[in-house]
């Protein structure tokens, strides 16, 4: 671990933003190949809508607590392209904050007004990234998490009879089988969220705090260096705040799920 820590901190910017672009790639190609070869060819990724309504429609037949082929497929299909895309995430997070962090040093090390502007304004311009591959992280490890609800947005949501079953059980609070395990998914999958993002802000309140105690402990000339800590510590704080709302609506779907669900149905989808 150490030896990898020690390579880590002597890569250049080149290093880091290669390592970035091939991850990103990766997370948008791989995990629909990596999820069609663990499927053996059943599910592929441009057949989901008629997999998903014909296997709910056999579901609904069958009135089973789980579903059968081919929604069972089409369900750990999505699992594995879930799985597969927030790993993938999390390593490109990771290369990101190694990007992050070269551009951050080079601004503090630049000798002169000019370079500093560029390593700034570089800064600046790939600030968004990272949160918005932890976003990515967020969804797709609540889609291997309940990955039934997730591919059911591919469901398409009209008038046939298997969802005004659906819609009808939900209104009545009486539920089949079938209503109730989708229930069931749809609160695991909006409590998948609230534990996500409860780590996230928990993280993200480590982060506030750990500038904050930089920023108090630079010297009064280092007059960017305390600015910059001060504009991202407030940035996180917003973020946090943001993804605060997030959860409790969240949180509300987990105790009243009932309701939401209705309004997947009703709405016509995620």
């Amino acid at each position: 671990m150490t030896v990898i820590a020690a390579t880590a901190r002597h890569r250049g910017p080149a290093s880091w933003v290669l390592s970035a672009v091939l991850l990103g790639v990766a997370t948008m190609i791989l995990p629909s190949l990596v999820a069609e070869w663990s499927s053996a060819g059943r599910v592929a990724v441009a057949g989901l809508v008629e997999t998903v309504s014909v296997g709910f429609e056999r579901w609904m037949s069958s009135g089973a607590a789980a579903p059968a082929a081919p929604l069972s497929d089409a369900v750990t299909f999505w699992a594995v392209f879930h799985f597969t895309k927030a790993a993938l995430a999390i390593a490109l997070l990771y290369a990101l904050v190694g990007v992050g962090r070269q551009v951050w040093e080079r601004a503090v090390r630049a000798g002169t007004l000019l370079p500093r502007a560029a390593w700034i304004a570089a800064g600046v311009l790939g600030a968004s990234l990272p949160v918005l591959v932890l976003l990515i992280v967020v969804a797709n490890v609540q889609g291997a998490v309940a990955p039934l609800s997730s591919v059911m947005s591919f469901l398409p949501i009209g008038t046939s009879p298997e969802v005004v079953t659906v819609r009808a059980e939900l209104a009545a609070g009486v539920y089949g089988p079938v209503t109730s395990a989708l229930v069931a998914d749809f609160r695991t999958y909006h409590a998948a969220l609230v534990v996500c993002l409860s780590v996230v802000i928990v993280g993200l309140g480590a982060s506030v705090a750990w500038m904050l105690v930089r920023r108090a402990r630079a010297p009064r000339d280092r007059r960017l260096v305390r600015r910059s800590l001060a504009s991202a510590a407030v940035a996180l704080t917003l973020l946090a705040g943001a993804l605060g709302l997030i959860l409790l609506a969240n949180l509300s779907t987990v105790l009243d799920t009932a309701p939401a669900l209705a309004g997947f149905f009703d709405s016509g989808g995620a």
